[in-house]
């Protein structure tokens, strides 16, 4: 049975509101695609949870997944000007964010570290 509107944006609105979603969502904005450990090392949380937010974040409609060996790689979903009209409000809360500047600084700076590489060392 198909969700009603009303249902959908409840859904989406409660993926959105969480720290860490919203975290991942301001990563996302920055890169075209990001691995679950890029995310991981950023916001210095386990796998399992990483992986938890980002099923919401998919079950809401918010990201795509692809896998990659080990790996699953997550992109924002661009194909819904409601996603998008949203995101563009991220972005511009986002610009200012301390938090925000924290967590591209840290992606930034791991930027050599690739997830096969990581894969070998866990």
């Amino acid at each position: 049975m198909r969700e009603t509107a009303g249902e959908e944006l409840a859904q989406l609105l409660r993926a959105v509101a969480d720290e860490n979603r919203l975290r991942i969502l301001h990563l996302l904005l920055q890169r075209d695609e990001l691995c679950v450990c890029d995310i991981e090392r950023v916001l210095d949380m386990t796998q399992t949870k990483v992986s938890r937010h980002l099923g919401t974040l998919r079950h809401a409609r918010l990201v795509t997944a692809r896998r990659a060996g080990r790996w699953m790689h997550y992109a924002l979903r661009t194909d819904d000007q409601f996603t998008e009209d949203l995101l563009a409000l991220l972005r511009a809360r986002f610009a200012g964010d301390a938090q925000c500047r924290q967590d591209l600084h840290t992606l930034e700076n791991n930027a050599d570290l690739v997830c096969d590489i990581t894969t070998e060392t866990r």
